[in-house]
């Protein structure tokens, strides 16, 4: 058994200080929680795996990893390109620069398949699953037709059907690389079930629910997160996601192995993750050429997701109504300078109290809190705030219990130049909402 590595310790440094980011609220940092989160997750996970089997990512397959983090971003994209149809989840709480979300994004994107297969690599050295072996399967033509008639349905109902489909998504990119992958050699899934060898096949879908169960609980806390608003399952959440909803990520490991095993097959011959390989080898043009069109995917996906998937921005003191610069900046002195340090610190003991303390008109002050409670309330943020107080909403204690379809009906008939909110965005917030005030995150 080899010792703990530095980058083992090191990962649980990195995500012992995103903790007390998100905890005391530093501005900005605070936003990006997930980053450090995951990062440090995965590098202390590695550590274990090296010492479990004496070899790891990281000081093995480094190549690999690099592999990995990149093609992870365009694999993700995929089904950002696929909810700006279905619509199934949305982001919260972006940050203000592009050029900076899309160097958080890309970084929180790329840790998709790295966080499926590590936990797969686990589950490897520690000889889960390695005993099983089953009768194989009969691999026909007909077989692989069913493959390719199923992945193809997967991808193109979806976007035909989204409201009644929405869930075969998740074998988009399954059938039809899985099915060229068993045709041209390459790592296969369906090979291992022809010879009677489920292990990877367990270790992958077991290694996704694990990874599911730590995304979802990592973006719970987050402050720029995603929401799921899946018809008919909005009241059955764990975190932030459905119930059935976990299901998916088991299969979402399983797309993840069929789409890289393609990619390593057709870029650099066939090397796997498990064997590593990464890019040790000469990139060829054919190389290039992919690693640009998955960038240039990447980057126009970004953008649609920023104008549709994006419902809010980090909120920002300077957009809470009545305070002026001079307000501001006596909060700032008094340690106060976010829309949630503001909130806490008027709960206790007191908006008259803070105000006093501040050196701030107590009315304004009462009227910016009201407005930061409501911003901070499932990342609604300030615009959308301020359309909820403009149809009567005047605290988080008047949203609960409020009809969601009568108050979308009052939002949408409002003459505003801000954008309006979604029906299911409107459900999110009072399904949410208790009479006791508070915001949830």
């Amino acid at each position: 058994m080899a010792a703990f590595p530095w980058w083992g310790y090191s990962g649980i440094s990195v995500f012992g200080v995103g903790v007390w980011f998100l905890a005391a609220d530093v501005p900005v940092w605070n936003t990006v929680w997930y980053v450090p989160a995951w990062y440090g997750y995965l590098l202390a996970l590695d550590g274990f795996i090296l010492r479990s089997q004496g070899r790891s990512f990281l000081r093995d397959r480094r190549g690999e990893t690099v592999a990995l983090l990149f093609w992870s971003v365009p694999f993700w994209f995929v089904y950002e390109a696929y909810n700006l149809v279905i619509e199934n989840w949305y982001y919260v709480f972006g940050l203000r620069s592009d050029t900076w979300a899309f160097a958080f994004t890309a970084a929180a994107f790329a840790t998709v398949l790295p966080a499926c297969f590590l936990h797969a690599e686990w589950l490897k050295s520690t000889r889960r699953f390695h005993a099983i072996q089953w009768r194989g399967l009969r691999v026909t033509p007909m077989t692989e037709a069913i493959l390719w008639v199923a992945g193809a349905a997967c991808a193109i109902l979806p976007l035909i059907w989204p409201r009644y489909t929405f869930w075969m998504v998740w074998g988009a990119t399954l059938g039809i690389p899985e099915a060229v992958n068993y045709r041209l050699g390459a790592p296969s899934l369906l090979r291992d079930l022809e010879s009677g060898r489920p292990a990877r096949l367990l270790r992958l879908l077991c290694g996704g629910a694990w990874a599911g169960v730590v995304w979802e609980g990592f973006n719970y806390w987050a402050r720029c997160k995603w929401i799921y608003t899946v018809p008919g399952l909005e009241g059955w959440k764990l975190f932030e996601m459905p119930l059935p909803g976990f299901l998916g990520f088991p299969v979402l490991a399983v797309n993840g192995f069929a789409c890289y095993a393609l990619l390593c097959r057709l870029l650099r011959g066939g090397r796997s993750w498990e064997g590593g390989g990464g890019f040790r080898q000469p990139a060829g043009c054919r190389s290039w050429v992919a690693g640009a069109l998955a960038v240039l995917f990447s980057v126009s996906t970004f953008h649609s997701v920023q104008v549709k998937t994006l419902k809010s921005r980090r909120p920002l003191m300077s957009e809470l109504p009545g305070l002026d610069a001079q307000d501001r900046e006596r909060l700032r002195a008094a340690g106060i300078s976010t829309p949630e340090r503001l909130f806490r610190a008027a709960e206790s003991p007191d908006v008259q109290y803070l105000a006093g303390i501040a050196g701030v008109d107590s009315l304004r002050l009462k009227n910016a809190v009201v407005h930061a409670t409501l911003a901070i309330h499932k990342g609604m943020g300030c615009e959308a705030a301020s359309l909820l107080r403009n149809a009567g909403i005047d605290g988080i204690a008047g949203l609960a219990g409020a009809d969601a379809n009568a108050l979308y009906g009052r939002i949408d008939e409002l003459k505003s130049d801000v954008g309006k909110p979604s029906l299911a965005e409107v459900r999110v917030w009072v399904r949410s909402a208790d009479a006791d005030g508070r915001p949830r995150r």
